[in-house]
């Protein structure tokens, strides 16, 4: 799996801005309001998320619950919508999605 963060020289000015593609894309379909949980593959450290729809992501678990907010959440609990790139929590294994409507995606992963 490639670096998301690579040595001078290419870590240095606009090219720092802008990281490399990656060797690691999952390419995902997402039926409407139907979890899927994602393994992160071994190695993985950051993740880049992009959908042509609007999709609830959550790091967590292969238990991991996700459900789309019905009502304000404010205790923390809650899920990230598009949230672009992202670092993983170290405890992740999974990532799990949801989508209030069918949509299509890639999870690009880099080490």
């Amino acid at each position: 799996m490639l670096a998301f963060h690579e040595e001078y020289p290419l870590n240095s000015g606009r090219l720092a801005q802008a990281p490399q593609f990656s060797d690691t894309i999952y390419d995902i379909v997402l039926a409407a309001d139907t979890l899927l949980r994602v393994a992160i593959p071994a190695g993985a450290r950051f993740v880049s998320l992009s959908f042509d729809g609007d999709v609830r992501v959550k790091a967590g678990l292969v238990d991991t619950a996700l459900t789309l907010p019905a009502a304000t959440v404010t205790d923390g609990s809650g899920s990230a919508l598009n949230p672009g790139v992202r670092r993983l929590p170290a405890a992740a294994t999974h990532l799990c999605l949801r989508a209030a409507t069918a949509c299509k995606g890639s999870l690009e992963y880099w080490g």
